[in-house]
């Protein structure tokens, strides 16, 4: 919910994890022991992107966030 994200913190931001996943050869080529899902690009375009991010905004409702 709150940066950075994955496993490493190698991505500050939502819009860097979603093109990651888009093309992770751009981030990490060759990587060892990537998931073969993500073999081959997603091949999201812009506004698929944009759309995206905006759907996993979305699923956050502030009422249950504890500050």
């Amino acid at each position: 919910m709150t940066a950075p994200y994955m496993h490493n913190g190698m991505h500050k931001t939502l819009r860097e994890v979603i093109d990651y996943y888009n093309e992770p050869d751009k981030f990490i080529s060759n990587s060892v022991n990537r998931d073969t899902l993500l073999a081959k690009p997603l091949g999201l375009t812009e506004q698929e992107k944009k759309d995206l991010e905006a759907f996993l905004l979305s699923l956050t409702d502030a009422r249950f966030v504890k500050k």
